[in-house]
């Protein structure tokens, strides 16, 4: 429980203890003196519950768990849609402070699609209308909750073109196969309309990001997709799942386990001269799981850290990360100091698209300490605000992006511009991205070492 909580309760207590004390001695005390005493004792409770008020709202909205469903089983009337996206629009004009800062006008917004709104005729359409609405705040952590119908299956845009990146079913495609089509429209064109519905705060993210929804979607329940191999075309029906995230999240935990076991269960006495440490994400059993790692491998002469799939967490958790790699102290939200173990070796970080929020944080504050390398592509481009969860009377629950706009201590914009790497890797369309990142910098490991072993083997020849 934090200070804050302990304090609350700390202040109760005294105020009940006190209210008792002087009910017990009401008589000695009189009835003017008492009544003086209870009318203070309100006062002060009035004053410090809305002098408190703002923190107590804002851990509210940030600890909510919505109830998650899929767009068709909302309990919401067509003649209520109105009625929701007033609220929806009321809630995010008096709290989404980043509009200014972009340039938009939320009640141009709120005029343009309540039109839409009133033409809606079921959940399916409202949503989309909804959906759009708030794609364009141009804001990751400003979005709609909803469960998608997806499958254990993936793309990537590569050169420009539609690839399959990893296909775990058993349909009849595969890694690396080109996607022509989705459902009877052209790849681009596909990739074209859909930008329209996602929340990215750059223009680069939408354009990237609108490859997760070829296989996984909020209202659609199948794809009918065209690919290619080789010079065979083929076409294949692909029926999404309800089921297909919890099977996601738990292929997900089956790979971080096992790269668990390739460095725990390795032998004391083994001597590596560099590693790969993939960091997921930056919850309490995230954290815990990777300090276990690193204490396992801090002594490489070289560590690569992977934040390609990383997409954020809490952030007192990332700090604690990176005042394991930091060389020197940096000012963040609160002062970062290397810790007592923290690594001496050189440190790769991979990024790229999918790096976000806290993670693209933890890429900005080892890039400006000089602590990194950062190599791969930028970042997603929103690590500035806090995600506040809403919900209105009618069940749409829905994040926001919380808090004004906020820079680096360099001064780099935290909102709407990604973090650059320092070596971007070029897209290859025979491999996929996150393999020619990986490919690309156990080059630069490799090659650190071996200039690390001459520089080491010209020593011992002059001292001879």
């Amino acid at each position: 429980m934090n200070t804050f909580l302990w304090a609350q309760i700390l202040c109760l207590i005294i105020t009940i203890g006190a209210s008792v004390y002087i009910y017990i001695k009401r008589k000695k005390l009189g009835f003017w003196t008492v009544s003086i005493l209870y009318l203070l004792i309100l006062g002060g409770t009035i004053y410090i519950a809305v002098k408190n008020y703002p923190k107590y709202w804002f851990g509210y909205h940030l600890t909510m768990k919505p109830e998650k469903q899929f767009v068709l089983e909302q309990n919401i009337e067509p003649n209520e849609y109105m009625d929701d996206f007033k609220e929806i629009c009321d809630i995010v004009e008096k709290h989404y402070s980043l509009a200014e800062y972009k340039g938009i006008s939320l009640k141009s917004l709120r005029n343009k699609y309540s039109i839409k709104v009133k033409n809606a005729k079921d959940s399916r359409e409202y949503f989309l209308v909804i959906q759009q609405y708030f794609s364009e705040l141009r804001n990751s952590h400003t979005y709609l909750i909803y469960n998608k119908y997806s499958i254990l299956a993936d793309a990537e845009w590569r050169c420009d073109s539609l690839y399959v990146s990893i296909n775990l079913t058993d349909l009849p495609f595969q890694k690396g196969d080109r996607i022509l089509s989705i459902d009877g429209i052209d790849a681009s064109s596909w990739r074209d309309s859909i930008k329209n519905y996602l929340p990215e705060s750059t223009r680069e993210g939408k354009y990237i990001h609108t490859a997760n929804y070829v296989f996984s979607s909020y209202v659609d329940t199948v794809r009918n997709l065209c690919l290619c191999r080789d010079d065979s075309v083929f076409k294949v029906k692909v029926e999404l799942s309800s089921e297909g995230m919890q099977r996601i999240s738990q292929y997900n935990k089956e790979t971080r386990k096992s790269e668990n076991r390739r460095i725990m269960d390795s032998p004391k006495d083994k001597k590596e001269y560099f590693t790969l440490l993939s960091l997921s994400g930056f919850t309490d059993e995230d954290t815990e799981e990777f300090i276990l790692k690193y204490n396992k491998v801090k002594n490489c002469q070289c560590i690569i850290l992977n934040l390609l799939n990383n997409f954020g967490g809490l952030v007192k958790n990332m700090e604690k990360i990176a005042a394991l790699f930091v060389k020197q102290p940096y000012q963040a939200e609160s002062l970062i100091t290397p810790s007592d173990n923290s690594f001496k070796g050189k440190l790769y970080v991979m990024t790229g698209p999918n790096t976000f929020s806290a993670a693209e944080h933890l890429a900005s504050i080892l890039k400006e300490s000089g602590s990194a390398v950062l190599v791969g592509k930028e970042t997603a481009g929103d690590f500035g605000t806090t995600p506040l969860t809403f919900c209105t009377s009618h069940g749409t629950y829905f994040c926001i992006g919380f808090g004004k706009p906020k820079k680096t201590f360099k001064g780099q914009p935290r909102e709407g511009k990604g973090v650059k790497p320092h070596i971007r890797i070029k897209e290859n369309a025979a491999l996929s991205n996150d393999f020619n990142t990986v490919r690309a910098t156990y080059y630069l490991a490799m090659n650190d070492i071996l200039e690390a072993k001459r520089d080491s083997i010209k020593k011992k020849e002059r001292l001879e």
